[in-house]
């Protein structure tokens, strides 16, 4: 599971939403080293990847589900969505792409809406890219309704909210709709990226009211998946709601947390780069798998161009894009 812009921060309820919400399965962001429920294990994960600046969604997000050090590609960490070296190393090296190769069937779990088939973004998220370039066919309000799929708010209100024949779900039944589609796949992918968005937009209390019932979701999620045998694993690809001092992002490591027998693999993660190649061992059972081949001085496959620089694209509260023009560093 994916969650967008979930650093670790400090004990502060003052500063930190995550501790002001006292979750009992986030509390790792929290600053609070106790161990999680469920038998659960967690680890810090550097997000910034021996890169200058502040860890940004595109880099992030690629380095995490490719296993090769994206902003080191690219020269610096970048926002938003991915450009092209980054989508052409999605289309030749992720988790989804790789899986695929040995025959693991694998999904993506979030629905999209009809406005993005029927006006197609310009561009696409990480995730989104990955998900099409492996062939993986995307989720519609159609799987959604039948219970095939999770919107990116899993209760459904947002879109209730706008119209939408879909039913509302709580925090416990999301969770189980979400397992009882893992069971189905070798690896089920699902990306909550509100945490990233109200940390740009909401206010303090907005957040502490999403941690809460994000947390509830997490820890129904965790013990259904440890009644049906499933590993669960939460990532995230850089720190911001943990530090409600900024609207910017944070250079704080994020936390990898994990239930299931992969836990057995959790010490040998310690940055965005390590995930996609544990997760492929284990599925695969094929030993320790190496990470894509990189070129001079670890900037990934050298035959891949470095993007032009000048728009910075960000996601709506609904899932779809804007693009708004900038100037100098993300």
């Amino acid at each position: 599971m994916f969650l967008d812009g979930v650093g670790i921060g400090s004990s502060d309820p003052g500063r930190n939403p995550i501790a002001a919400a006292k979750p009992r399965l986030l509390r790792y962001a929290a600053g609070d080293g106790e161990a999680l429920p469920l038998e659960g294990r967690w680890c810090p994960t550097d997000a910034g990847l021996r890169v200058p600046g502040l860890p940004q969604s595109a880099t992030g997000q690629t380095s995490l589900f490719s296993g090769v050090n994206a902003a080191r590609l690219v020269g610096r960490h970048w926002p938003g969505f991915p450009t092209k070296p980054m989508r052409q190393l999605l289309e030749e090296a992720s988790l989804f792409r790789r899986l695929r190769r040995v025959g693991k069937e694998v999904a993506f779990a979030n629905a999209f809406s009809p406005s993005f088939f029927s006006q197609r973004p310009r561009l696409v998220s990480a995730t989104t890219a990955m998900t099409e370039s492996a062939g993986v066919p995307l989720r519609t309000f159609n799987d959604l309704r039948a219970g095939r799929a999770l919107y990116m708010d899993f209760t459904n209100r947002r879109l209730r909210r706008r119209s939408y024949d879909v039913p509302e779900l709580g925090p416990k039944e999301a969770a189980a709709q979400l397992v009882r589609l893992a069971g189905s796949y070798d690896l089920t992918l699902y990306e909550y990226f509100l945490t990233d968005l109200v940390a740009h937009r909401g206010s303090f209390e907005d957040a502490v009211t999403l941690v809460r019932e994000l947390d509830e979701f997490l820890l129904a999620a965790a013990e259904r998946a440890g009644e049906a045998g499933i590993s669960l694993l939460i990532s995230s690809d850089h720190g911001n709601l943990e530090d409600a001092s900024s609207r910017m992002h944070t250079g704080n490591p994020v936390g990898t947390a994990v239930w299931g027998a992969f836990a057995e693999k959790l010490p040998l993660i310690k940055d965005l780069t390590d995930v996609t190649p544990l997760i492929e061992t284990y599925l695969t059972e094929g030993g320790l798998a190496a990470k894509p081949a990189e070129g001079p001085a670890g900037r990934g496959p050298a035959i891949l161009p470095r993007p032009r620089l000048g728009r910075r694209e960000y996601r709506s509260d609904e899932g779809e894009h804007r693009v708004v023009p900038y100037r100098g560093r993300p």
